[in-house]
């Protein structure tokens, strides 16, 4: 199976927008992990937040 170079570009760029999504969102986590260790309420709504934004952007792109 022969794929066009535009096709190989795009398919690279895809795969690259969900690895840099599930790192963010990897990262998100362990920071409202972190908060909820330290009892760090604002920290953790704002992650929260964060995380629900990615989320719903992914959801609407996907």
């Amino acid at each position: 199976m022969n794929i066009s170079k535009e096709r190989y570009k795009t398919l690279l760029s895809i795969h690259a927008e969900v690895v840099l999504e599930n790192a963010i969102e990897q990262r998100l986590r362990r920071l409202i992990d972190q908060a909820l260790d330290s009892w760090d309420e604002e920290s953790f709504r704002k992650h929260t937040a964060e995380l629900a934004d990615l989320k719903k952007g992914a959801k609407t792109n996907g």
